[in-house]
Order: structure tokens, then sequence, then C-alpha cells
């Protein structure tokens, strides 16, 4: 038997080190790696799935085409040949160069295949094609909570914390025991081990809640006005870091002033967290110093994003938990060769929603979901006819699924590169089987927390183990699709290890490094703390910007304020009378990757089937019984759902695990009225109602 040390693949942030046990070229065993700093032998539950995955007969084989008429739902499919696909692919984008130009064409790329840095293969393509279209999930994953970052601070912080000095850890919207079980919730409990106090501010008493010191429980979307109350109380009691504000801050006065109003006793009116604790969350922060706060993905799903994360990340800076172990260290980019031929862009173009968002189209340089799917269905600005996906399921994951959907549909030519037949594979007129983790050779970087003495940063890489046989890696498909259009000259490498040399060539570093390494290795130098004092923030001040000069060249409120969701009882009344209750979709299981993983076995025996989460008081209102099928309604549509009564979420809300096509939350969500700034949806705090499924009529407050 042989073992061989990769990195895993199962799900879309931790990127743990395992160990495959092969035996006669079938991989028997899978367990974490001890010796990888990273997890040290920690895995998630889909770990042990891996092989499941791996030999799964429904996954995707080979090529195939649509043999039956896509408009009347036609879902024939025809075995065809990797040279037939390409071609077909290869055609029909010429035709529509010519016809409409390259901007017709939108690349998405999504998390099923892509490298934990996107490396960039796909946008190398799109600027030799000449279109400024690239579409992904980052509008309602990370990259909001990046720009706040590099609004406030100018640079990104450390995705972990240094278990070791922490005195508090503050988790809002996160929740690690499921969604970091391996990394972020292993260094918390030590933390926890060495008297670290432990925050949740969350609207679900999820497993990481019930270990905390201080719980509260907030009305989703309220979340800003209790950012804004904890840094008024943290002003007004002189509990911030005086000097650190003095001298490395900018906009103090003015932010005081904004957040006068929000007393512990109106931050309590608004969104239900006691004034009392209120008052105790900012004490227990500011006081037990160095704090790690971690503003989680659910921040991302409101109309109000940008308020929220803005300041979230003043509070950070004002308690002086910036930059200090223990605290939100701040990082450089790791400097690989750009391999996005960022020359060959389109001149004059600029992606789809460049004016509706300007600020985050220019940070983020790609289309918002929402602009996309409005410009899918009316052409406006141009028509889109072709879109390509290498990984991801947004026909499933993207809110309004029968919005989405229908957009899709218009297109004239789609290829969808996946590992299953998923949802938005069954829209296409091309189907591309992709390589697993275990079929394919990538490059993983990674930060964590190692240590003061440690580098930031960890390089592995994912090793081929086993054969694709017909499946191929998204590497390989870009490089082949560019020779068939002619860029050929452009990928000359013969295969993935000598691009990723290509890519390593600033660091000093070779694959032939990596795989002498195979546990991992870090690179560059130990974390720079306080490194302001000597180059200041890269911020138009130099500061930290409090008041954002940025926010106000482009227009926006550079201060955060309160805003209500665009959907809720305080905005849209009339709306709130039909539809009550709190819709709050997209919440994750440990099971589960997004829709990823539904079919295997031992993961769906950890999670068999979705449900809605109703508080008991919200349930006798309706009439509603553990175990009961409700029916689910919004503006949007309905689902049918079974209900499961704890006293685990706030009353008066509906919580809903998203990525079931079975109960699909995102029939309820609605992709418009999203974040002025950041162009983040609101699929937690929207509006809705609930009803027995045998029964007809709705029941309940407003009714």
């Amino acid at each position: 038997m042989k073992v061989i040390k990769t990195i895993c693949g199962m799900c879309g942030g931790d990127y743990c080190g395992i160990d495959v046990h092969v035996e006669d070229g079938r991989i028997v065993k899978v367990k974490g790696s001890q010796d990888h700093r990273v997890n040290q032998g920690a895995t998630c539950p889909k770990v042990q799935a891996a092989i499941e995955l791996e030999y799964d007969p429904n996954r995707l084989s080979y090529p195939m085409k649509r043999a039956g008429d896509k408009q009347r739902g036609g879902d024939a499919w025809q075995r065809i040949s990797w040279d037939e696909a390409l071609d077909t692919i290869a055609e029909n984008l010429t035709r529509i160069k010519d016809r409409y130009g390259a901007q017709a064409l939108v690349i998405h790329e999504g998390e099923s295949l892509e490298q934990f840095i996107r490396d960039g293969w796909a946008r190398r393509f799109m600027n030799l094609y000449g279109t400024p279209n690239w579409a992904q999930n980052d509008h309602m994953c990370y990259l909001p909570a990046i720009i706040a970052e590099r609004l406030t601070y100018g640079v990104e912080e450390i995705d972990g914390f240094e278990a070791e000095h922490a005195r508090c850890i503050f988790l809002w919207g996160a929740n690690p025991v499921t969604s970091h079980v391996a990394t972020h919730w292993r260094y918390i409990t030590q933390a926890r081990k060495r008297g670290a106090k432990l925050i949740v501010v969350d609207p679900r008493f999820s497993r990481s809640a019930q270990k905390a010191d201080i719980y509260a429980p907030i009305r989703p979307g309220s979340d800003v006005a209790l950012a804004l109350g904890l840094i008024n109380f943290i002003i007004t009691q002189k509990l911030y870091d005086a000097d650190f504000v003095e001298r490395w801050t900018s906009g103090f006065d003015q932010l005081a002033e904004r957040v006068k109003p929000f007393t512990p006793e109106k931050v309590e009116s608004i969104t239900g967290v006691a004034a009392n604790d209120v008052r105790r969350i900012a004490e227990t922060y500011a006081t037990n110093k160095p704090g790690w706060l971690d503003a989680g993905n659910a921040l991302e799903h409101h109309s109000n994003s940008a308020q929220t994360l803005r300041a979230l990340m003043i509070l950070k800076a004002l308690t002086g938990n910036i930059d200090v172990p223990g605290g939100n260290v701040l990082i450089d980019g790791l400097p690989l060769t750009d391999v996005k031929l960022r020359e060959k862009r389109p001149v004059g173009l600029k992606p789809l929603g460049a004016t509706k968002y300007p600020l985050f189209v220019e940070f983020g340089e790609f289309v918002p979901g929402d602009v996309l799917i409005e410009t899918l269905l009316t052409d406006e600005p141009y028509p889109i006819k072709a879109m390509l996906f290498s990984g991801g399921n947004p026909a499933l994951t993207w809110p309004n699924s029968q919005r989405v959907e229908a957009a899709y549909r218009r297109l004239d030519f789609v290829a969808v590169m996946e590992l299953y037949m998923t949802a938005t594979a069954r829209l296409a007129d091309i189907v591309l089987p992709a390589a697993s983790q275990f079929e394919k050779a990538q490059l993983i970087a990674h930060t964590a927390p190692f240590g003061v003495d440690k580098p930031t940063w960890y390089l592995s890489l994912r090793k081929q183990i086993t054969d694709p046989g017909e499946r191929r890696s998204d590497w390989w498909f870009w490089k082949a699709l560019a020779h068939r259009m002619g860029y050929g000259d452009y990928y000359p490498w013969a295969d993935e290890k000598e691009a990723i040399d290509y890519q390593l060539e600033p660091l000093g570093i070779t694959v032939a490094d990596l795989e002498a390494n195979p546990s991992g290795m870090f690179y560059g130098e130990p974390p720079k703390y306080r490194r302001y004092e000597k180059e200041g923030f890269r911020t138009p001040t130099g500061k930290v910007e409090l008041y954002s000069h940025v926010l106000a060249g482009y227009g926006y409120d550079p201060l955060p304020h309160y805003e209500e969701p665009v959907e809720s009882h305080a905005r849209a009344p009339e709306t709130a009378r039909r539809y009550p209750l709190i819709l709050n979709a997209g919440r994750r299981v440990a099971a589960y990757t997004h829709s990823r993983h539904r079919g295997l076995p031992g993961l769906r025996r950890i999670e068999p089937e979705p449900y809605a989460e109703i508080h008991p008081t919200t349930a006798q209102e309706y009439g509603v019984s553990d175990g009961d099928w409700i029916v689910v309604e919004s503006l949007r549509g309905s689902i049918e759902i079974k209900a499961q009564v704890t006293e685990g979420i706030v009353p008066g809300v509906v919580n809903l695990f998203h990525g079931w096509e079975e109960a699909n939350a995102n029939v309820l969500t609605d992709h418009q009225d999203c974040d002025p700034v950041l162009a983040t949806p609101s699929l937690r705090a929207e509006l809705c109602r609930v009803r027995g499924k045998e029964s007809s009529q709705y029941s309940g407050a407003g009714m």
C-alpha cells in the first residue's frame, strides 16, 4: 500500500492536508495529515466521503451534447468526443464574436473547480478572446469583506488568528464549528482553553454560539445597528485605544457624532439584543485584548452589507486590535506570476455593472449577479449570447432561481464543465466532465495562524493520484480551447506542473520543491506586526479611514450608517402585512459545500433531508408542529419543506439551509435590490409566510 500526501478539495475553504492510501491503483483510505500545518490531522465530515465521490457512478465521465430541444425542456444527451466538444464550442464562440462582438460572451468560474487562489487561467482566455465579462460567486462570498478591509485599512487581513495570544474571539455571523471545523474552530478551542472569551452574534443558536460566554440573538439584517451601538458605547465610555486612534485613524470626530443616537436602549429596540448585552459585548471585546473579530459570510448576504462590514472593520481599529499578535493581522498578497494577460484586455470595455456599481466592479473586475441576470433578460446595454461555466451551480445557488433559469435559457450557447449533471449543466448545450481533486495537479496557497515566528503563507501541491479517464482539469480545458481559437502560442506549457512552475517563479519555489515537501512549505517572512508604524496604511490619508475618502470619491456615504433591509417591516409595511416572517436563507451544514455532495451516501446519512427551522412561539402561532410539512412562500415563489421546531432560532424567523434542489431556498430569495456599494443580494433578511402543506390558508399576525 502506498500513502500519498495531497490536499483535500471537498470544501471551499480549509484545503486540509490529507494522507491518501492507494492499493493496486485504487484509493482505499483517506485521513488527515498530522504533519500538515494547516489542519494538523483534523478533518471535517466531508473528507470521509472523498472516496465515495471519486468512484461515484453518477459523476460525469465523458463529454456530451444536447440531443433534445432545450427550449422545450428536452433533456436527452448524446456522448461525443473531446475533439467534437471543443470544436463545437470554438465554432460557436467564433460565430458569436463575429456577429455580436467579444463582449457577448460571459465566462463563469465557480468554486467546485477553482484553486484556493483563483490563478487566472480562465481570465487569460477571456482577455485573449476580448470580453470584459467574467462572473463568479464572490459578490456573495469573501470579496465584499475584502473590499471593506481595503477601504478601511488599505490592505487585507489574515484569514485566521494566533490562538496563543488572543484573549477574546468575536464571531459575528460566523459558525466555524460547521464551516471551518478543522482549522478556525480548532484554533478557537485552543484559545478558549487558555482563557479567551468567546462572543457570538447570530440569529441562530449555532453550535459555535452554544460555546459562547456571550451570545447575542439578533434580528436578521439589523447587524449594522448593533455595530454602531458598540462603537458608540466604546467611545462614550472611553474604552477605545486612545493612542492608536489619535495617531493612526482619520475621521474619529465625524464617526463619534454619527453613532451618538445608537444608545444600548436604541440598539435593543432595533436589533432585539438586550441593552445590557450591548454593554457587555462592548466591554468584553474592548478590554480583553488582543481580540480577534471574524466578520462571517452571513454579513455579505444583506442589502446593507457595505455599512455593516465597514462598521466592523472600524470596531477592530478603535479597540487597537489591528495588526497585533492575536488580533486581526494585515497581510500582503502572494506574489505569484499574474497569468491573466491584463495587457490583452479590451480597451474601452468595462465589465457589465460598472455604471451601477462603479467601486465594486473596479475592485472586483467582474459582473455582479443581478446585473448579469437582468442583462440576459433584457439585452441591455447589449446582448449576451454565450456563457462558459467552469464549475459552480448558479441555477441553484444564486438568488431568485426562476429568474436565473429564465435568463440562462435565453442564451444562444452554453457549455458547462462540472463533476455532475447539476441544475446549471442541465441548461447547457455542451457538458464536459471535470477532473476531481484526485485527478489533477493544483497549487494550493493558504494563510493561517501558524505562530508569530512563522511566515504567513503556506504552499502545498495537490497531486494527481488516480486516472481521470476522459475527465479533464479546468486548466487543460482552457489550454485546449485556446488552441482551437488560435491562441495556442499563449499556452506554451505542456502540463499543469509546468504552468505552476511559471506561476511560482517570483517566489523562487518550484513544483519539485513542493513535491520534496509533501506536507507543505512556508513562504515569506513572519508577520510584521504594527508595520504601520513604519509604513503607514495604504489609504489616501495613510491612516485607518473611519471616514473613507475612497467612498466619498465615488459619491457614497464615507461613514457607516444604519439602513433597514430593503424588504423589511419598516421599509415595506404592506409586504410585511402579507408576509410577516423574516426569511433567513443561506445557512450551511457541515456535510455539504453549497449544492455539492448531496448524492454521497456517507454525507446524506448525516444530513438526510432539508428542513426549515422555526421557533416554538412562531410554530404555535402558525399551527405548525415539529416534523410537519409546510409551505414557505415569498414574493418570488414557494417551496414545500419539513419544519424543525427549535428554540435555536430567533422568533419570527424562518431559517433555511441552501443548496437543496428538493427544497431550493433560492426560489424564495430576490436577486435585485442589492447593496448599492457592494452588490450583495439580500438572502437573509427578506419576508415570507408559512402554512401547513394541506392548508390553503395562511394564519398568524398580519393575516
